[in-house]
């Protein structure tokens, strides 16, 4: 979201600010923000939809995760094993609330994106180059769960656990 409709990065750090969170960083393009909060993250994280939704004109749902519940999901390994020899992107989307109820796997009609893998309130998948075009996820993962998720390249979020262990 950052770049579009007034969401800038400066707005979105801004937004963090003013809703009380500490030391708020944006990394990548992508919307992703690390910060302290000495408090409970569901209250901050209403403050911030709510700011975002001033900027951009409509609601968009924030997703919080703590440093901790990252490095375990990294330790976990989730796409280690997988029996695709063709993947172009590992994905997470991560949810408000547990996955239960996926039939996994789930693949697109073309076969670009294929969902394996839930955890506690994320949904691992793969993507594929068909044609010359990669998959994604997203819909496919939103209709089966019939509510919003945010999507990250598996990488991104080893590149962010890895700035905050090395300081």
């Amino acid at each position: 979201m950052v770049g579009r409709q007034g969401l800038t990065r400066d707005a979105l750090v801004g937004a963090f600010r003013a809703a009380g969170a500490d030391d708020p960083v944006s990394h990548l393009a992508t919307g992703n923000v690390s910060f302290s909060f000495p408090g409970r993250t569901r209250a901050l994280q209403l403050r911030v939809e709510d700011a975002i939704g001033e900027i951009i004109g409509r609601h968009e749902p924030v997703f919080i995760r703590t440093l901790g519940a990252l490095q375990r999901g990294i330790a976990a390994e989730p796409f280690s094993g997988l029996p695709y020899d063709d993947v172009c992107e590992r994905c997470v989307s991560f949810a408000d609330a547990s996955p239960e109820g996926l039939l996994l796997p789930m693949t697109t009609p073309r076969g670009d994106a294929v969902v394996f893998g839930a955890g506690a309130r994320e949904v691992f998948s793969v993507t594929r180059r068909i044609d010359g075009r990669v998959g994604n996820p997203v819909r496919l993962i939103e209709r089966a769960l019939g509510r919003r998720v945010t999507t990250r390249n598996w990488n991104t979020v080893e590149r962010i656990v890895r700035l905050h262990e090395t300081g």
